[in-house]
């Protein structure tokens, strides 16, 4: 069986607080039609499936443990180190059908159990096959984006009472359970998501997003959506237009602040839309980084400065922790640390490590703060 190393940190460090990620599987069994991080050939599952080198986590927490042996500017160790939470399936799925066989997610808590490693682990799945999960160490999102079974969208994922019944069994074993609408998909998720999970601790959502370079992935979900292409622009991947999608959250916020559920947005260009200092959920979380957009929008403010960032860069330990090797050479244009990555980016209105990419001044959520702000300073 080949192996891989399970543990990276996230190119996407400046935009979300938990840039370690853990995978204990590659490929994965669900085979979602929207999904743009495996190839949907779920034949041939089997023969592609990879599993994590559990040996090279036991090794590594030794070592930074025990030995109290790792370079500060090590990126991934410091993390470690620092004990920031991790994420455990963002690529691939800890509790698909094949923990069951191979059990991986189960030896990787064996080890990280031992020097109280918090996880939030992603999932959509329904069962933890026998796994050390821990209340005071462990929590879940469901990936949840329909309540209608929608097997022509979602074709191997358990049906919708299965998943309530595995959501209802983790609150009464005392985990904090999110729920992770991702992505939200047009004519297809709505309120009734809520009003099923109305007890869950948190709520995130991400907009629909269409791989440009693979035309049958992105006819298929254009056709069977009843979308357009020009509902969308291109932000590295093909996102739905922000005018669309703050409509398509528009009811769904409205019926989170009815039942009191703390949520945020986890699209690049709405993380000022939140209830928490990070997209995944402070609830859901022993700690995150501190220098992401979510907590730098609401600790400064949509117009946070460069030297609020430098601040939070200089707090947190991890600014001069090498990062140009999580990206191509085309985008490290000579930069080294992650300080160096994030500062020069600031100014950038096309990226999305800067606070000028974020829809603040365009969406009516931010007009309607602003009117409010305005309101209360003249009275």
């Amino acid at each position: 069986m080949k192996k891989f190393i399970p543990l990276a940190v996230s190119s996407k460090f400046g935009l979300c607080g938990l840039p370690l990620r853990a995978d204990t599987y590659k490929t994965c069994s669900h085979g979602c039609k929207y999904c743009f991080s495996n190839d949907r050939k779920i034949m041939e599952f089997e023969k592609t499936l990879a599993i994590a080198n559990i040996d090279y986590v036991k090794n590594k927490l030794n070592k930074i443990f025990n030995k109290k042996d790792y370079k500060k500017d090590n990126f991934l160790d410091s993390l470690i180190a620092n004990k920031i939470t991790w994420h455990c399936g963002g690529m691939s799925d800890p509790f698909q059908p094949s923990e069951k066989r191979f059990k991986c997610t189960e030896d990787l808590l064996n080890i990280t159990n031992d020097y109280d490693i918090s996880i939030l682990f992603s999932t959509k799945g329904f069962n933890t096959y026998g796994a050390s999960l821990l209340p005071n160490l462990h929590t879940f999102q469901l990936s949840i984006t329909n309540v209608y079974n929608r097997t022509d969208i979602e074709p191997n994922v358990a049906d919708i009472e299965t998943r309530l019944k595995f959501f209802n069994s983790l609150k009464d074993k005392g985990f904090k359970v999110g729920i992770r609408v991702q992505p939200f998909i047009p004519n297809v998720t709505d309120i009734k998501i809520v009003e099923m999970f109305k007890y869950a601790d948190y709520f995130t959502s991400e907009g629909l997003k269409l791989v440009p370079q693979n035309k049958k992935h992105k006819q298929y979900l254009i056709n069977l959506l009843n979308l357009n292409r020009e509902d969308f622009t291109q932000m590295g991947l093909l996102n739905l237009k922000p005018e669309i999608r703050e409509r398509l959250y528009k009811p769904f916020i409205s019926i989170l602040n009815e039942y009191n559920i703390p949520y945020s947005l986890a699209d690049n260009d709405m993380h000022h839309i939140s209830s928490s200092t990070c997209c995944c959920g402070d609830v859901l979380i022993k700690k995150s980084t501190s220098f992401h957009t979510t907590n730098m929008v609401k600790k400064y403010g949509s117009n946070y400065t460069k030297d609020d960032l430098k601040i939070e860069l200089k707090n947190s330990g991890f600014k001069e922790c090498i990062a140009k090797n999580l990206f191509t050479s085309n985008r490290q244009e000579g930069l080294n640390t992650v300080e160096d990555f994030l500062l020069k980016r600031y100014d950038r209105k096309t990226s999305p490590f800067s606070p000028k990419f974020l829809t603040c001044n365009k969406c009516a959520t931010c007009k309607k703060d602003k009117k409010d702000k305005k309101g209360k300073k003249g009275k």
